[in-house]
């Protein structure tokens, strides 16, 4: 696994904490994941920084459901946050 792509998965793990904490709050699930992720790693990490290239909200929402049902679809053979880094390094 790269450098960027090391950083961008542990910039996902962090995502998917502060995720859970705000779902602890309202409850527990939240259909809308992917937007909050979106929203969070655009506006509150160096997620821009680390991916090298400019993406808009609607965007990295599409890419974040895109992948999730990639990931859900195929085996698991490494963590949900690592398999998403390499996959938009790629990009």
């Amino acid at each position: 696994m790269s450098e960027r792509a090391e950083l961008l998965a542990g910039i996902l793990e962090r995502a998917e904490h502060v995720h859970g904490v705000v779902t602890e709050k309202t409850g527990g699930a939240d259909a809308d994941w992917a937007l909050f992720y979106a929203w969070w790693l655009l506006n509150w990490s160096d997620f821009p920084a680390a991916l090298g290239r400019t993406t808009s909200l609607a965007e990295l929402t599409v890419e974040l459901t895109r992948l999730d049902a990639a990931y859900r679809a195929g085996p698991k053979t490494q963590p949900w946050a690592r398999a998403y880094a390499e996959s938009l390094v790629g990009r």
